[in-house]
């Protein structure tokens, strides 16, 4: 899952806990020390999350699109949510 998430408190090994804008509380070891908030990936049954850059995701889902493109998946008039993938990309 992704979500949006600000540093809250920090556990007895200085590790960041942050909460999602979902009301979500996970840990974040790599959570940087100079910004308000930040994109996380999560397991929603997990204690723990992967803070992930907008520029990263982009490239990802971009990425993936090229894969999709390149074995024809479509045919014809692309699906909704290709095109908003898309857009993300960019």
């Amino acid at each position: 899952m992704l979500d949006l998430a600000i540093s809250i408190d920090t556990d007895r090994n200085n590790i960041n806990i942050v909460e999602t804008n979902h009301g979500v509380e996970l840990k974040a070891p790599g959570w940087p020390n100079d910004c308000d908030f930040q994109l996380v990936a999560f397991d929603p049954s997990g204690e723990t999350c992967e803070v992930i850059s907008a520029e990263g995701l982009a490239k990802d889902i971009g990425e993936a699109l090229r894969m999709i493109d390149s074995v024809a998946a479509f045919k014809g008039r692309k699906p909704d949510w290709y095109r908003s993938l898309e857009l993300y990309a960019k």
